[in-house]
């Protein structure tokens, strides 16, 4: 039953009842039990809290039905002076057994809706629960296991948003693919653990380097990749400078060895008008290789590439 129901059932049944209960009884003034339709009994929650609660209206509505009934008898006896043993009029019972009966009703409706208030509140706490873990699940989809940072799908979908927001508004916008040099001879003379350390430690030393808009996700194996908003190809080669002389300051404590952190080799790409992701990270990509096939630990950008 809706509260919307509940609320309409407890005002038209308590009015209907209770007026003709005054009407019926006829209390005369000088009887102890004396009450006026402009006097209804005292509401068992003075306190208004059922307005906001059916059941509790619909049990304050109980309430004045019980006063009603006690009420009722008491006028009957006051009438029938000396004889409280004698029995009630037909009339006096047939009210009583209807009255009580309403009664019995709506407490089943007060117990039916607290039950289904509580099977409401197991469900919603099921769904929160729902809604966690696939929040959760969402996040662990987007994120690098070993460095805790974006991964590659992650940058994707940030890309498509920056690409239609720079394209919307022509705000420029670079994208740098980095790469880690000689990170297979590290992983064979060291290890993979050490160089799943390596990789761990990048990160933490590129995080506070970068803006909070800007984006830095591992793409894969030993590469990187920076999304860059509002930011033109000098401004990023000056970032991927920054990055460099921090990498080459923070050694790598390898259970009582210190390895210096390896150099990178790194390509930058700007959005050009009406350009795909595809394209931006393709020439990225190319730019990288160009680094790399130039001697390693090198940043190269797009200025060679044919529009």
């Amino acid at each position: 039953m809706s509260e919307l129901r509940i609320n309409r059932l407890v005002q038209t049944e308590t009015h209907r009842q209770l007026r003709e209960f005054f009407l019926y009884a006829q209390p005369r003034p000088d009887t102890a039990v004396a009450l006026s339709i402009a006097e209804p009994p005292p509401p068992d929650h003075p306190d208004g809290t059922d307005a906001a609660d059916p059941a509790a209206s619909l049990e304050r509505c109980l309430g004045l039905q019980t006063r009603a009934i006690s009420l009722l008898e008491a006028e009957r006896r006051t009438r029938h002076k000396g004889e409280h043993s004698a029995p009630l009029a037909h009339t006096d019972a047939e009210f009583l057994a209807l009255l009580e009966e309403a009664i019995g009703h709506e407490r089943k409706i007060v117990q039916d809706y607290r039950a289904l208030q509580a099977e409401v509140g197991a469900l919603r706490t099921e769904r929160d629960g729902l809604v966690e873990a696939l929040r959760h699940t969402e996040t662990l989809s987007l994120t690098d296991e070993l460095t805790d940072l974006p991964n590659r799908r992650a940058f994707v979908q940030r890309l498509e948003q920056e690409l239609s927001r720079s394209q919307r508004t022509g705000q420029p916008l670079a994208m740098v693919l980095l790469d880690i040099d000689n990170f297979k001879a590290i992983n064979d003379r060291y290890g993979h653990y050490v160089g799943d350390m390596i990789l761990r430690c990048y990160a933490q030393s590129m995080l506070p380097e970068i803006r909070q808009h800007d984006l830095l996700a591992r793409y894969g194996g030993e590469e990187f990749v920076l999304l860059l908003p509002e930011t033109v190809l000098d401004d990023a080669r000056n970032a991927l400078e920054k990055l460099s002389r921090r990498i080459r300051r923070e050694p790598l404590d390898a259970g009582g060895t210190t390895i210096d952190l390896p150099s990178f080799s790194a390509g930058i790409a700007c959005l050009r008008t009406g350009e795909s992701a595809t394209a931006l990270i393709n020439r990225a990509d190319q730019s990288l290789y160009r680094a790399k096939r130039m001697g390693r630990n090198r940043i190269e950008t797009d200025e060679h590439l044919p529009p």
